[in-house]
């Protein structure tokens, strides 16, 4: 009874983003130095994977992975997915072309304002300015582009009597693209290293290399994971086609630290790495061509289509191509027969937030309605007070998607399947307080085209599936976890802890960033509904209707 109590009062503390249990755990002292999350000594009868200590900060308890003994691995830290790195407000950039619908199609009426301030030198912080479309229908026939840096495509309402761009092009099409130039991660010859640190845990935040000497603090790296045969062997995955080759993921990072041959990161690891199954190399980076500073905001999109089974009209609403700190914020999706937003070609922290996908149109069946989507590359992004009516697959990842990313506090209705990494190995993925249909990750085993294992290191914290049940198992070397979940029924022999019952802290992403950035940096980038856990109902209640109501 003095455990239950005392927990209670620890858990008001800071808008209630920390939790209060905790379990022992070995410290395996083989290994070369690698740093974590902080480690103290907790009560003997705690159990949880995360608890406060004594300094009123959320520590991590070790775990062993699927299979393993060594209690190496904690649960990593997902703070840095969004804008900036997290914890900054969404800039308001300044209008500079204003205009108002025309009859017709206004492809070119809106590109040409596009193209006029994308032409305008960028201010100090990055911006060109805002093209504000005023209130009133604007017909398209065909796809908006904005290309440059420090471009916002701005409306004045995401309602029906706000600003209303309607797709008119019967074929399949993005109504609206930010896009870089380039492709891939290019690596910068000679600067291969090889790990030394024979088993590097989820949630590590430095490892040895064989030389750190060309090496310095603020070197753009990538963490490149090579897994070998006996990986693909030992899950099981070669009867569907793996081959060791097609995952070898690249990581981004950057050094925060350089102490002999060990290199300090900006953030953890998430998908552990150890000899037995191929190590991994560091290697700098050089990426060009991504564009930063521009956005969509505060517009609906909708869609034409002659039937429910359509698709020979918009798919994507708006798909971000190599962006880097970019948003999209307060747009509704209608009719759309993939997703509201779709993220791919190695985006990196964008934020994507009080967006809805609702009433799509095409088959119901794979490869269509993905309302909110990440694939190719991207990580460190974050989807938050988001909604969805009538998609499939509403917060998903595709293939290999490194992480971490976040989706947070977001709401869904009348699921056609399941949210979750959809398939094939991603990595870092943190669910936090998600209210939908089904929620899985598994081993999707010969779905698709031989999906396999959809995801490692895949989080799901107080999520609520009312009708539905909450799926975790675990692939042998990683693991997945359900805390605080809540649903018809528990499949899967993944990691459980408090199931049918939420935990604290209510949001582990917001907990985190409190601990790493401070209540200012939270304040910026949540609302009072977030901080004071009544986003639910406001998110029912909204719809993707107008505005999202503060409260």
């Amino acid at each position: 009874m003095n455990r239950i109590f005392t927990c209670c009062l620890l858990g008001l503390v800071f808008f209630n983003v920390f939790s209060c249990k905790k379990k022992t755990a070995p410290v395996n002292e083989t290994q070369p130095p690698v740093v974590t999350p902080p480690v103290v000594e907790p009560p003997e009868n705690a159990t949880a994977m995360v608890y406060l200590n004594s300094a009123n900060k959320l520590a991590y308890n070790k775990y062993a992975n699927e299979g393993e003994t060594n209690k190496d691995n904690v649960i990593p830290d997902f703070s840095n997915a969004g804008y900036k790195g997290a914890g900054v407000a969404l800039p308001d950039v300044p209008v500079k072309k204003t205009i108002t619908p025309i009859a017709g199609d206004n492809r070119l009426h809106i590109q040409n304002a596009i193209d006029e301030v994308k032409n305008l030198p960028q201010d100090g912080n990055g911006y060109r300015g805002t093209v504000l479309l005023e209130a009133g229908t604007y017909e398209v026939n065909g796809t908006l582009i904005i290309d440059k840096s420090g471009v916002v495509l701005r409306g004045v309402g995401q309602g029906l009597s706000g600003t209303v761009i309607k797709a008119t092009k019967t074929a399949e099409h993005n109504l609206i693209e930010i896009n870089g130039s380039g492709s891939g991660m290019p690596e910068v010859s000679g600067t291969r290293k090889k790990i030394t640190t024979e088993y590097v845990p989820t949630g590590a935040m430095s490892l040895a290399v064989e030389s750190a000497a060309e090496y310095t603090v603020g070197d753009q790296i990538a963490i490149y994971r090579t897994p070998n045969q006996a990986w693909i062997d030992d899950l099981a995955m070669g009867q569907y086609g793996w081959t060791f080759s097609n995952y070898a993921i690249r990581f981004e990072r950057i050094i925060m630290g350089v102490n002999g041959n060990v290199i300090t990161l900006n953030a953890p690891v998430v998908d552990p790495m150890q000899s037995k199954y191929g190590g991994g190399y560091i290697f700098k980076t050089n990426i060009t061509g991504r564009i930063s500073n521009s956005g969509v905001e505060n517009i609906r999109l909708v869609s034409v289509y002659a039937n429910d089974n359509d698709e020979l009209h918009g798919w994507n609403g708006i798909e971000l191509n190599r962006t880097e700190n970019c948003w999209v914020k307060q747009v509704t999706a209608q009719y759309f027969g993939y997703a509201c937003v779709s993220l791919t070609g190695m985006s990196v922290n964008n934020t994507i937030e009080e967006c809805a996908m609702v009433d799509p149109k095409s088959q119901t069946t794979g490869g269509r309605k993905y309302s909110f989507n990440l694939e190719g590359g991207s990580s460190f992004n974050l989807f938050q007070r988001c909604y969805t009516s009538g998609g499939r697959h509403d917060y998903v990842t595709g293939s290999t998607v490194p992480g971490p990313n976040v989706f947070l506090d977001s709401y869904s209705i009348n699921t056609k399947a399941d949210i979750g990494p959809h398939h094939r190995w991603a990595t870092g993925i943190l669910f936090d307080n998600i209210y939908g249909g089904q929620i899985i990750v598994q081993n999707r085993k010969a779905m698709g085209t031989g999906h396999g294992w959809a995801g490692a290191q895949t989080m799901f914290w107080n999520c609520k599936s009312p009708n539905y049940e909450i799926k975790v198992e675990s692939p042998k070397g990683a693991m997945n976890w359900g805390i605080g979940c809540v649903a018809v029924k528990k499949n899967g022999a993944g990691y459980w802890e408090s199931w049918g019952t939420p935990v604290l802290p209510r949001s582990l992403y917001i907990a985190q960033l409190n601990d790493r950035l401070g209540s200012a940096a939270v304040n910026q980038v949540t609302t009072a509904a977030q901080r004071n856990g009544t986003i639910y109902e406001l998110l029912k209640n909204w719809a993707g209707e107008g505005k999202l109501p503060a409260q």
